[in-house]
């Protein structure tokens, strides 16, 4: 019988740890690319939602004129006019106090509200608005971290003048 050499006997061995070192450190990259998918996943949530939020409202209520950049009590607002049962109600959107709000009235009723009586929507540092031309709003939300999202939505419908009632 022939005598094994020590190198034959700890070659499968030095052999498994390569391969088990290896998996781990696949493993172990895998996690870290991971965690920073999801790191910027979150830091652009907010902003991601507001904009889906935004598009939704501006293509259910997209009527000639029932969408208008406005301001409220100072601050950059979406518009939004539409009659329910010959009654004329506003939908007022816009940031105040951290997050975005919205505001949804009977239009006589308006002048008995304040900056803080719209529903807080989601977290949100600021909102800045505008018509770039009688059917194109730019829309810039801005997060708490200072990340920021902006999108560009069109008014398919005829529109009215900005700021009018």
């Amino acid at each position: 019988m022939r005598a094994r050499s020590k190198i034959s006997d700890v070659f499968p061995i030095l052999l498994f740890l390569v391969f088990t070192l290896s998996a781990l450190g696949i493993v172990l990259a895998s996690v870290q690319i991971y965690q920073k998918i999801l790191s910027r996943a979150e830091e652009s949530y907010d902003t991601e939602i507001a904009v889906a939020y935004l598009t939704e409202k501006f293509r259910n209520h997209d009527a000639e004129g029932s969408i208008k950049i406005d301001d409220y009590m100072g601050h950059d607002a979406i518009l939004i006019e539409n009659i329910v049962k010959d009654v004329p109600y506003v939908t007022y959107i816009y940031a105040y106090d951290g997050y975005l709000r919205e505001l949804y009235v009977e239009k006589e009723m308006l002048g008995g509200c304040v900056e803080d009586s719209g529903t807080r929507i989601l977290e949100l540092k600021s909102f800045d608005a505008e018509m770039m031309s009688d059917s194109l709003a730019h829309l810039r939300f801005t997060d708490e971290d200072g990340g920021s999202t902006e999108t560009f939505l069109s008014i398919r419908s005829k529109s009215g003048k900005e700021g009018e009632l």
